[in-house]
């Protein structure tokens, strides 16, 4: 079976280049680490032949990689171009419709390749990254193939709604990262499957001999209206001096979050790794003191997943896809999002129970979120969405 897997960036340009400083060399040799690679290299351990596809301002055709997963870029029409790189994108989502439009622009604008390759790479599926997009809403409806939409941490209370009954009810299923999300897609007519995202198990697990050390560790991308990785600057604040914090990731508010420690006088505390390799995140997570992640919105976070399986004791903000992984206490440790005391508390409490948490936390993700059997699960599906549609 064939599957493209459509990325909700804009464009390669704008999300892999601009955010995460990649270029098309980087990205096909080394960039590994997102949900897509994950998914790609667990569905073709299952029988299914994944292409990713990227809109991309510049690029074109079709790329072998290392791991037997193919990269095919989607040209887009140079129409959209002034969207993409002169109207400033914050203003566009700062309104609703805005966006809506904007995403409906950008999928018409690569819609003549998307066909073109859809046919050309003899593709069964087409599963299409964030279903509450406007972009889905267009592809589902100009596509003459099954399509499935998954959901991998877009938040639903701030789009327009308006043409989703129809959308939903005309892709064959959507994944959903929670019981929650699952019942809101069924509200709005779609057919929903369970599909949490998952940790490799074999890769990530801890390692006893390596001491852990009174640091917090937050993997992620700096994007801090989402994130909220100043939070913990504001924690590491409040803390002893022995605190320490590591960021780990690249993205576009890396000088505001530095100029944050500056002024709260934490530089020498604070440590900004920028993008490393899997090999890498997974050593900062063996010898962390406590992985935090105080974001506003997420799916079941694969660097969450990841600090768990590597026996970290967590703390995560208490939002849905988070309360449905973490029992407060028990496996990690929940606060509320924005409250810096809060969180403070948490890190702490974390640090001294450390190792009953972290013990918990490995439990949790080698029996729920064991990637292996997920991805053959989602295999399956995927298989049956090609057969119903």
């Amino acid at each position: 079976m064939n599957l493209a897997m459509l990325l909700s960036c804009s464009s390669f340009e704008g999300f892999f280049g601009r955010v995460q400083g990649q270029s098309r060399k980087s990205y096909l040799e080394t960039y590994r680490n997102d949900f897509a690679w994950y998914y790609a290299r667990g569905l073709r351990d299952h029988g299914i032949n994944p292409i990713l596809y990227i809109p991309s301002m510049y690029e074109t055709g079709k790329y072998k990689t290392d791991v037997g997963v193919d990269v095919r870029f989607l040209r887009l029409n140079c129409v959209y171009w002034p969207l993409e790189f002169l109207w400033p994108k914050r203003l566009i989502r700062r309104s609703r419709w805005a966006l809506y439009m904007d995403e409906q622009l950008n999928a018409l604008a690569f819609s003549q390749p998307l066909k073109a390759s859809l046919i050309q790479d003899n593709i069964d599926v087409l599963y299409v990254q964030e279903y509450w997009s406007g972009r889905f809403d267009y592809i589902v409806n100009n596509v003459d193939i099954p399509v499935v939409g998954a959901d991998h941490g877009a938040m639903s209370d701030r789009v327009v709604k308006l043409f989703k009954r129809t959308a939903l009810k005309k892709a064959v299923q959507c994944y959903g990262q929670t019981e929650k999300e699952c019942r809101t897609i069924e509200l709005y007519g779609g057919h929903s499957v369970l599909a949490p995202n998952g940790c490799d198990v074999l890769e990530f697990f801890p390692d006893f001999s390596t001491p852990r050390r009174k640091t917090i560790l937050s993997v992620c991308r700096l994007n801090d209206k989402h994130k909220r990785t100043s939070d913990l600057i504001r924690v590491i604040a409040t803390l002893p001096e022995e605190w320490s914090l590591d960021i780990v990731g690249a993205g576009p508010d890396r000088r505001m979050l530095e100029g944050l420690a500056s002024g709260l006088r934490v530089s020498s505390r604070v440590r900004f790794h920028g993008f490393v390799g899997r090999a890498e995140v997974r050593d900062f997570l063996r010898r962390c003191g406590v992985f935090a992640m105080p974001s506003a919105n997420e799916a079941v976070a694969l660097a969450a997943l990841e600090a768990m399986a590597c026996g970290a004791a967590v703390v995560l903000s208490r939002i849905p896809p988070f309360e449905d992984l973490i029992t407060d206490g028990v496996n990690g440790r929940l606060a509320r999002v924005g409250d810096i005391a809060g969180l403070a508390n948490c890190i702490i409490d974390a640090w001294e129970r450390r190792e009953s948490l972290g013990s918990a936390a490995y439990d949790t993700v080698l029996t729920r979120y064991n990637s292996h059997l997920l991805y053959q699960r989602l295999a399956e599906s995927l298989r049956s969405a090609g057969h119903r549609a």
